[in-house]
């Protein structure tokens, strides 16, 4: 039996990766708009009814076609939440107010017009728990969405160049202080440069893979997939349109305050895979990807008045060098080492409860089945190995330390845009025209011995 799209959550319900709906969406597309056009006189929106709901049912039929469409690419649904507090703009979501009562009709009309199809959600009172509703494109809409690329997704509201989240990752408000206008008069030169050069990539979807460890299914009785969907721009050239913003986190400008890839139009390349990444250029130039090798790692070590020389996992088994990778970025971001020990035990759980996982996730899991590993072994190995820097695993100190790389990342960037060089960034690495990838690297050892008074192994992924 070969699975198709709509199967997959019409049939099997499989809502594990369900896209988070984002009020700020719209989608400029001529077909698009074209069906959209064709389809405003069947809305049931009475002739007598103000311009100003006329008005809001087409920016929420461009806002709920523009969600729809971008998990279709990304081979999701889209979870829309029903409720009052998400439309009145009380929840963690959106703080955007909705009107319910249009927003629902549009919701239902595309819904009942065969459109989208819905599993609808529950909320159980007593247990204070439920799931939100789910949605995805009938062979309908997919029809129309044979020419959409991820560059015609745009989001409506403003983009900062620094951002702070609370310790639940909302965004909060904040005063103008001596760090964030550090941040922003670096940043917004850096996003005028990038607006002044080309970039592309090649759409090619990563399909996720079925999952042999799933603890529902015999993997015998799951269907395959079929990824063959109707969409001839997969593995063409499509735009990117960069743009980058700190993100601070725990309300503090002491943490946090790494570069993400926040583009106003189109999608960020930091949530390609890596080998997708290879494909961007810039001004039709092939681009390199240089990296920081073991970047935290050798900032500690740094920090303790220690060159590190070699690869952080030298001396340790080949086979587990996965799970100890892993491991490592777990200790230095948990509070303590038994929170590490929880985080890898929940996210087997989590794993084995999916039945579609990315090839990366997949990759994980396939060598925690083959080889079984003991995690506090392989922390105490971890410990062995660095017992230099072992005093901060599970110190919780990997936010104080992207503090300071997010620091050093702005500073190569700066230096690189002053000499017209756009580079994107990928957290610990970043991505420079092939031409200038000597003097990238360059830059990059430079600024790391400035901030750390060491050398740090740079190399092209």
């Amino acid at each position: 039996m070969t699975l198709s799209y709509n199967d997959r959550f019409e049939y099997f319900c499989w809502f594990d990766d369900s896209n988070r709906f984002d009020v700020d969406l719209t989608v400029s597309n001529p077909e698009i708009e074209q069906m959209i056009e064709n389809m405003l006189p069947s809305l049931p929106i009475s002739p007598r009814a103000q311009v100003k709901t006329y008005e809001q049912a087409v920016e929420y039929l461009f806002m709920i076609i523009a969600n729809v469409g971008k998990a279709f690419l990304q081979e999701n649904c889209i979870a829309i939440p029903r409720s009052n507090s998400f439309l009145n703009g009380e929840t963690a979501i959106s703080k955007r107010k909705l009107s319910k009562r249009t927003f629902l009709l549009i919701l239902n009309f595309l819904r009942d017009s065969g459109y989208i199809r819905e599993h609808m959600g529950h909320f159980d009172h007593n247990e204070q728990c439920g799931q939100t509703s789910r949605y995805w494109a009938t062979k309908i809409l997919q029809y129309h969405f044979r020419t959409l690329n991820p560059s015609d997704f745009r989001a409506l509201r403003t983009i900062k160049p620094v951002i702070l989240h609370d310790s639940q990752g909302n965004e909060i408000d904040f005063s103008e202080n001596k760090i964030s206008r550090f941040f922003s008069e670096k940043i917004i030169p850096i996003n005028e440069l990038y607006k002044s050069n080309i970039f592309k990539y090649i759409n090619k979807n990563e399909h996720k893979l079925i999952n042999s460890y799933h603890i529902y299914n015999n993997p015998n009785d799951i269907p395959n997939i079929n990824n063959n969907k109707s969409y001839p721009l997969l593995g063409t050239n499509d735009n990117l349109y960069p743009g980058i913003s700190a993100i601070f986190s725990r309300s503090s400008f002491l943490c946090g305050g790494r570069l993400y890839s926040i583009p106003q139009r189109g999608i960020g390349w930091q949530g390609l895979p890596q080998e997708q990444r290879k494909t961007i250029t810039i001004n039709d130039e092939a681009t390199v990807e240089l990296d920081f090798k073991g970047l935290h790692v050798s900032m500690l070590y740094a920090i303790m008045g220690i060159q590190i020389k070699e690869d952080p996992y030298s001396g340790l088994s080949a086979e587990l060098r996965p799970l100890y990778k892993t491991l490592m970025l777990r200790l230095l971001n948990a509070k303590s080492v038994g929170y590490t020990v929880r985080s890898m035990s929940d996210t087997v759980y989590t794993f084995k409860r999916k039945v579609l996982l990315s090839p990366r996730d997949l990759k994980l899991l396939d060598c925690i089945h083959e080889y079984q590993p003991n995690w506090h072994k392989l922390i105490a190995e971890l410990m062995e190995r660095h017992r230099v820097i072992r005093r901060f695993f599970g110190s919780d100190c990997g936010v104080y330390l992207q503090r300071l790389d997010g620091e050093m990342m702005l500073h190569i960037l700066s230096v690189l845009a002053q000499e017209g060089i756009p580079a994107l960034p990928v957290h610990d690495s970043v991505i420079v025209p092939r031409h200038a990838q000597n003097r990238a690297a360059e830059v990059m050892q430079e600024v790391y011995r400035r901030y750390m008074g060491f050398d740090c192994i740079v190399e092209a992924k």
